[in-house]
């Protein structure tokens, strides 16, 4: 395989070459070029077609928006990435507008993660990606003497990279080891020894005094090190990063194997068999059978799954295994609000661990906010787990927006989880969120079919013995019980008054029925929502406050009624659906609100809704001619119904009308 190929620019030889280790360390098939200056940069990326161009804003000669104009007007196809100090998120954005693919936040230990930012960069483009290093002394079993150990912590004692050796005394990975801080690895007694070591560096500026302190390793072990601690400095003689090394003449330690009780490939193969039956049952039992799964797969005696209800804001417990009973709150599911969990998870969070009367550290302070991290307090070793102790997999859909999670607490006892169990239930919270949009997805699709058949059975526009407004209403709790909006109006246009005068109400409240079906509205405000900005489809999406509306509204909402939209369906929201005549002119219109799902109706909904009007036209034009022949028949007319009482004949061509047609079309 060829290398990857990376050009890096700025004007920092020491900030140049960490970014090269870093990259070198952790892939194997990665070549890194620098320049020093905007001019260079251009001229290397034109010369070179390099997979990536990383370079800062600013670079001396030139900014990083004139660095991208440069080598875009010459070499469109280049992928530029500009990394942008915190607090210039504007230049970000004007970088993406001139055509850099991304950009990079120089956050706290934004170095640490810079291989996998570069990754994530590559998969979204669908560039080929770097292979990473494959030898991990986790999956060793051969004893071994370590005589001597090697790492670089950034000047936040973070570690940046660690030798084999490192790796086999902590039993850590070198990917698990780039997510910790060398406090992490310490017990309290000693990180006290190492932060008076990096003090006396830099008081002196010399190397650090050797100092005894012991390293816990994955599975709660303590190792005795000697650790020696050396600072790296730049060319102003600023301290960059420190050099350490361990040493121990005793040290013989057994590589472990990674934990053999979770089985990948049959975790994978259970989940795949849950989705494929589970098609036929209910939502409830669905999600129990995660939580089985969840609970034999981790060793867990109890687990809880939520869902996010967004019309209350709030997760509700939808499924417990474990317990006695369902626990609920005055009859009512058990609820916990968006906040509290969005907190938890902080929008980076796969999965989160909860460690009992401990206090929480600010993540800011030790790991890059982009780097998924499990917890934000200090490890407790596994024979140390707590029963109040919680784990939280968070479910999140394909935008990363959490939607529900998975609690697991009370391991079964000798199985309390280590890192290796949380790493499988990031994996598990993937397939199982996959699983459960995809248990929506196929719901949803034979919702939308026994609606449509519902609404063919019970919306028979020729019931003739029903006069037109109990047909009218017939079609209107129809859409209601069908499509799931809470508040279905029809109006017609009246030839008498030329307004929109409201026929039909289908809402739960009998009060409100009845004053809504008061209302009239005037056609020439009316027309003005059916503008250009509301359209949606063949029909019009009002989105905010009109002042035609606000009686409509304030009538069905109450005092509730405010202006919260939050990317669900507004409060001041109304979908207007055209009824037209067979010349296309608009007769009435059909109105909905308040959706179940507190959503914005898809593309389906609204082609029903659309199906609907057009049914309506429909039957009033069969009404007209049903009372035209009935009067034919009879003059005095059989059903006492007058064609003046129902709806203008199509050939009508009044002033009136003619009125009415002008501020429709």
């Amino acid at each position: 395989m060829n290398n990857l190929a990376v050009l890096i620019a700025g004007t920092s030889s020491s900030y140049l070459e960490i970014s090269k280790k870093m990259l070198k360390f952790h892939y194997d098939n990665c070549e890194v070029d620098f320049a020093h200056s905007g001019k260079e940069c251009v001229d290397k990326g034109l010369a070179k077609a390099y997979e990536l161009i990383l370079f800062d804003y600013e670079l001396g000669d030139m900014t990083g928006l004139e660095v991208i104009d440069a080598i875009k007007a010459q070499a469109p196809g280049r992928n530029l990435v500009m990394l942008i100090e915190e607090g210039d998120e504007v230049k970000a954005i004007q970088a993406l507008e001139k055509g850099a693919c991304d950009y990079i936040l120089k956050a706290r230990g934004y170095l640490t993660a810079l291989p996998f930012t570069i990754r994530s960069i590559l998969e979204k483009k669908h560039l080929r990606i770097p292979q990473a290093r494959t030898s991990s002394p986790a999956e060793e079993r051969t004893e071994r003497r370590v005589s001597e150990g090697h790492f670089i912590l950034d000047r936040k004692g973070r570690i940046l990279s660690a030798n084999r050796d490192i790796q086999i005394i902590t039993d850590f990975s070198e990917e698990e080891l780039l997510e910790l801080a060398f406090t992490d690895l310490l017990p309290d007694e000693s990180e006290k020894v190492f932060n008076d070591c990096l003090s006396a560096i830099e008081a002196n500026g010399s190397e650090g005094t050797p100092f005894k302190a012991e390293v816990v390793n994955r599975h709660g072990d303590r190792v005795p090190l000697e650790v020696v601690l050396t600072p790296i400095r730049d060319e102003h003689k600023n301290v960059l990063s420190y050099r350490g090394r361990v040493s121990s003449e005793q040290v013989a330690h057994a590589v472990k194997s990674v934990d053999s009780r979770i089985d990948q490939l049959k975790m994978v193969q259970q989940i795949s068999q849950t989705i494929t039956s589970s098609y036929d049952e209910t939502l409830g039992v669905f999600l129990e059978n995660i939580l089985e799964l969840a609970s034999q797969t981790f060793g867990f005696e109890r687990a809880t799954i939520a869902l996010l209800d967004k019309r209350k804001s709030a997760f509700v417990k939808q499924a417990m295994v474990g317990y006695a009973s369902f626990p609920s709150a005055e009859h009512r599911l058990i609820e916990v609000p968006f906040d509290v969990i969005d907190k938890v998870f902080s929008n980076r969070f796969r999965v989160k661990v909860i460690y009992y009367n401990q206090k929480q550290r600010d993540p800011a302070g030790y790991l890059n906010s982009k780097f998924p991290e499990r917890r934000t307090q200090r490890r407790r070793p596994p024979s140390q787990w707590h029963p109040r102790d919680l784990v939280l997999v968070n479910l999140m859909n394909q935008d990363d927006r959490t939607f529900g999670y998975i609690s697991l607490d009370k391991p079964i006892p000798h199985l309390a989880p280590d890192r290796s169990t949380f790493h499988n239930l990031e994996i598990f919270g993937q397939f199982v969120s996959f699983a459960i949009e995809n248990y929506y997805q196929f719901s949803s699709i034979e919702k939308r079919s026994r609606r449509l058949k519902q609404m063919l059975v019970t919306s028979n526009i020729f019931k003739l013995h029903l006069s037109l407004n109990d047909l009218l209403k017939e079609v209107v709790w129809s859409v209601r019980f069908s499509l799931n909006f809470n508040l279905v109006a029809l109006g017609l246009i009246s030839k008498r008054s030329g307004d929109l005068e409201m026929k039909a109400i289908a809402c739960d409240d009998k009060v409100k029925r009845t004053q809504l079906s008061e209302l009239n509205f005037p056609i020439k405000p009316l027309s003005g929502l059916l503008r250009t900005e509301y359209h949606c489809g063949r029909s019009y999406l009002v989105a905010r406050e009109e002042e035609l509306l606000k009686t409509f509204k304030h009538i069905y909402y109450g005092p509730k009624l405010d202006d919260n939209v939050n990317g669900h369906w507004p409060m001041w929201g109304l979908l207007l659906v055209p009824i037209k005549s067979r010349e296309g002119k608009i007769i009435g219109m059909l109105m909905a609100d308040d959706p179940g799902d507190n959503r914005v109706p898809g593309k389906d909904v609204i082609s029903l809704l659309e199906i609907m009007a057009n049914q309506v036209a429909i039957a009033v034009d069969n009404r007209i001619l049903y009372v035209q022949a009935a009067r034919h028949t009879n003059d005095s007319g059989t059903n006492g119904i007058s064609k003046r009482d129902i709806f203008p004949a199509r050939k009508t061509h009044s002033t009136r009308h003619r009125f009415v047609d002008r501020f429709f079309k």
